[in-house]
């Protein structure tokens, strides 16, 4: 199966109802932004511009808005949802969410969602942009390129320092029971992404990024933190299925053409494993639990969201070695690549001696193991 045909052969096992047809869980492609300054009056003004081209876009599929409470969409209720943020004070704390739940117990398949940091913590909190679709919007080279479009778009308006974009469960805004399903899915499928309390990250992420998704973005402080952008651009240069893609303040890594789920026992996130690899050294150090205690069941504790965390890393005690010379066999039946050469990805068989390129400006030849057999 390609990529597409896995995306839709687990999708109904990440999708839940209740039994009067009310959708609770559902796989859906997000992307969240995180980025300093979300209390001026500049910010909040590309904030708006964010919701109402939102709206322009997608306003078929949106039926409710929630701030403070939740409110069926007209253009009156939006009109004063963002007036009230217009006219907040530094010190707000403003938060808006447009969505295609029609309340607070249905998970949206369609979505943005805002909370600003205040002055007062400028430099303790991070505000957050976010955006869900869902996932068969990747279906189509439109749908694609318009996912792609929003995620450049929301990293421009707010000067994103960083954030990440890929698969996901959506939870309704009343998530707190249906943690325990997000839990068991993350368990199942390491390509998804834990993000029902991007609010929770707030303070963490002043420091860090979150980790690797399919699309990672990362600010030029961030990525000048790891070497610059040649450098790391050179690092992954030996991958065919690693782009990047600029915005005004920092870079997106997008590992595949597709997002993968990484179902337990098949090893197809070799892209994911390669982009962690490079950005590991700004992640989150010790994070907090993502999740709080539920009653309702098995949520992330700390030991948990550690493993969650470190779920790209590679396992240093592997025979498997990180790089072979030149001219050396290979160790591992399995896919390699090299800074060396561009698109110099391929599948070497153990014993067979690892090809040199002299011509490179790169220097000696080294090959690495991409993770993948």
């Amino acid at each position: 199966m390609n990529e597409l045909e896995k995306l839709s052969a687990n999708a109904p096992d990440l999708s839940f109802e209740l039994e009067d047809g009310t959708s609770v869980v559902r796989l859906g492609v997000i992307a969240t932004v995180y980025f300093k300054e979300g209390y001026t009056t500049t910010k909040k003004s590309k904030i708006i511009e964010c919701f109402e081209k939102y709206h322009d876009d997608f306003g078929a599929y949106l039926k409710g808005l929630l701030q403070d409470s939740y409110k069926k969409l007209t253009s009156t209720s939006l009109e004063k949802a963002i007036s009230k943020i217009r006219s907040s004070s530094g010190n707000d704390r403003c938060e808006l969410h447009l969505t295609s739940a029609s309340s607070t117990k249905e998970a949206a398949s369609y979505g943005i969602s805002i909370l600003n940091s205040r002055e007062i913590h400028e430099d303790s909190e991070r505000s957050y942009i976010k955006i869900v679709f869902p996932w068969d919007v990747l279906s189509t080279d439109e749908g694609r390129a318009t996912y792609r479009a929003w995620v450049k778009y929301l990293c421009n308006q707010v000067e994103a320092e960083h954030g990440y974009g890929g698969l996901s469960t959506v939870l309704p805004f009343d998530y707190d029971s249906y943690m325990p399903m997000e839990y068991e899915l993350a368990q199942k499928y390491s390509g998804l992404d834990v993000d029902s309390m991007p609010h929770s990250l707030s303070s963490e992420l002043v420091n860090y990024i979150k980790g690797v998704n399919w699309q990672t973005i990362i600010g030029n402080s961030f990525v000048e933190s790891i070497g610059g952008e040649t450098v790391l651009r050179q690092r992954l240069s030996g991958r065919g299925d690693i782009n990047f893609f600029n915005y005004d303040y920092g870079i997106i890594i997008q590992a595949g053409e597709y997002p993968k789920l990484g179902t337990t026992g098949e090893n197809e996130l070799g892209a994911y494993v390669a982009v962690n690899r490079i950005v590991k050294s700004v992640r989150i150090p010790e994070p907090d639990q993502i999740h709080h205690y539920s009653p309702y069941g098995n949520c992330f504790d700390e030991e948990s969201t550690k493993r969650w965390y470190a779920r790209f890393d590679r396992d240093e005690s592997s025979a498997t070695p990180t790089r072979i010379e030149s001219n050396q066999p290979c160790t591992k039946d399995g896919y390699w690549f090299t800074p060396a050469k561009a698109n110099s990805r391929r599948y070497f068989k153990q014993g067979e001696l690892m090809p040199s390129f002299n011509d490179s400006d790169w220097g000696d030849t080294l090959w690495y193991w991409s993770g993948e057999e």
